[in-house]
């Protein structure tokens, strides 16, 4: 680690809105510090503090909600009256927050501002007078833009963070893009990488030996599993690993390992080791699976702006297939299982991690 009087401070505000987006910039700032170990991070976010922990060694948390996004009842189904409610008590930013946290970024000595979709951080480096990252696949007024047809209250509040979102120093934005600009700068899916092998991770999650691993992760948003006794009474040789449930490791029956989202596994390290992943189609968990090559049985949040260009990716570039949403809670679409485990994987190319490419880009940013 490098002394105290050689670090050089990095401030990252990330949007809280499920894990994915966290997932995001700790792979950037792990990719940033391999170029740069000198420099230290000041993170604010309402993502909980071990996350980043689990990726990260050197960071100062700052527990500060970003962004309002659009507040969630679960991680298929979004409640407008609610998103509308919240941002009418945060949007415009107040100006007394803006200039405490400009100050807070001067007293921590920070030369940059990272912001993953958070328009705040923006703000805040504006203030500052220090330049801004924006790091993004959908930015929030291109999100309340499209959905203002159906709600047109959302459109004020796009006009508003239009205007912020312009002000960012470099606009980097990640495959895939929900909006793409000429003027940004385009990466690869941005991703963290495993750190153990296939084999390990099986050991260490406590599979059976030549077993087929099915993970189940739905991003950082609570989600019940009603079919949860389907999966021994009927699939009883396969096994199933499913994330983000309860407070401990735990087999709730021979074949169900349920893991809390605070796990000792590696998310990244999960994905790999699964011969099929069924799951919420989140930022993070495609990118992670377009690196790994892993089938994967996806859900989309219907009438979601983002899902259109997420599902179009996947089906491009990734083996596997859409499930019906509808059928996620009765669990129907177990009877899809067994034809996503018999799907041939494609042989694809391996391409470089985007988190090389902006840590790269925002390398240079930094004096020397």
């Amino acid at each position: 680690m490098a002394g105290q009087n050689s670090f050089r401070s990095v401030a990252l505000f990330v949007t809280s809105h499920g894990f994915g987006h966290a997932s995001r910039a700790c792979a950037v700032a792990e990719a940033l510090t391999d170029i740069r170990p000198e420099v230290r991070f000041e993170i604010f976010s309402s993502t909980p503090q071990w996350f980043f922990s689990g990726t990260l060694d050197d960071f100062r948390f700052h527990q500060l909600n970003c962004d309002i996004g659009l507040v969630q009842h679960d991680a298929l189904n979004t409640d407008i009256p609610g998103t509308l409610k919240a941002l009418a008590n945060e949007i415009p930013f107040k100006t007394t927050q803006i200039d405490a946290l400009a100050n807070k970024l001067t007293d921590t000595h920070c030369e940059l501002v990272i912001c993953d979709i958070a328009p705040m951080g923006i703000a805040v480096a504006q203030a500052a007078g220090l330049p801004s990252v924006l790091i993004e696949n959908f930015t929030w007024d291109w999100i309340y833009r499209s959905l203002a047809e159906r709600y047109p209250a959302l459109l004020a509040y796009a006009d508003a963070l239009e205007h912020v979102f312009a002000d960012a120093k470099v606009h980097v934005q990640a495959i895939p893009v929900c909006n793409p600009a000429s003027s940004a700068v385009h990466v690869n899916p941005i991703a963290r990488s495993p750190r153990q092998n296939r084999d390990s991770t099986r050991k260490a999650l406590g599979l059976q030996e030549k077993s087929s691993m099915v993970f189940l992760t739905m991003g950082g948003v609570p989600q019940e599993y009603p079919f949860m006794n389907r999966l021994h009474q009927e699939f009883s040789t396969i096994d199933f690993v499913i994330a983000g449930f309860g407070v401990k490791k735990e087999w709730v029956a021979p074949n169900v390992l349920l893991l809390p989202a605070n796990s000792d596994h590696h998310h990244p390290d999960l994905i790999d080791a699964a011969d099929a992943v069924i799951g919420k189609a989140g930022y993070s968990t495609i990118a992670e699976i377009y690196h790994s090559q892993v089938r994967f049985g996806y859900f989309v949040r219907e009438g979601y702006p983002e899902m259109q260009a997420l599902a179009d990716f996947l089906q491009h570039n990734t083996d596997g297939f859409l499930l019906r949403a509808q059928n996620y809670m009765s669990g129907d679409w177990l009877s899809e299982l067994e034809d996503l485990l018999a799907v041939q994987p494609a042989c694809r190319q391996q391409t470089l991690n985007g988190s090389l490419q902006v840590a790269q880009l925002v390398s240079g940013l930094l004096s020397t």
